[in-house]
């Protein structure tokens, strides 16, 4: 097996502070949309390590494409540890990660860990949903590197979205709430 898994890039992040407002400026300037809202609460997660203890997580996102780019902006909720304040410090805004697809999590997450990127967070959607990790990249990178699951249904998900990012155009609404 070649290792990663996949060496292309499917999303690019950052955090923010305000999603709605941040999600309107970005379509406005850009003229990209929609971006479709939703908020992660803990109960979305399985189970959440933050650096091999146990951890939380709870954030909004808003997902837009600009062609075969998927915009991923991140607003955590609450101030705890985890990999959004190691790399981008509580309060402000900035590029967090690549993301990754990955076909298989433990060979890829060994992989980055012998490049020397140390996990910073690794969880699992609840109902025994994809797993996903972001690894600690930042000494060599500047960023965290996510992996994610590749599962169907995700997929099928962004796979919708980039759709209808293509029909979309400026003055369509620039957020869909989930």
């Amino acid at each position: 097996m070649i290792l990663p898994t996949h060496n292309i890039a499917l999303q690019k992040a950052w955090i923010v502070n305000d999603l709605e407002e941040t999600a309107k400026k970005w379509s406005q300037m850009l003229s990209i949309g929609p971006f479709h809202i939703a908020e992660y609460s803990p109960a979305a997660f399985g189970e959440i390590e933050y650096r091999g203890k146990p951890g939380k997580l709870h954030m909004k996102t808003a997902i837009a494409y600009a062609g075969d780019i998927q915009i991923e902006l991140v607003e955590p909720i609450g101030i705890y540890p985890c990999a959004y304040f190691d790399t981008v410090k509580a309060g402000s805004t900035g590029f967090h990660h690549l993301c990754y697809w990955t076909e298989d999590i433990d060979a890829d997450l060994n992989h980055y860990q012998e490049k020397g990127c140390s996990v910073a967070n690794l969880g699992q959607m609840a109902g025994n949903g994809p797993r996903f990790a972001y690894l600690d990249a930042n000494d060599s990178l500047g960023c965290m590197i996510e992996l994610l699951e590749r599962a169907e249904g995700t997929e099928a998900i962004f796979n919708g979205w980039k759709e209808s990012a293509k029909n979309w155009r400026p003055g369509d609404a620039a957020i869909v709430k989930l």
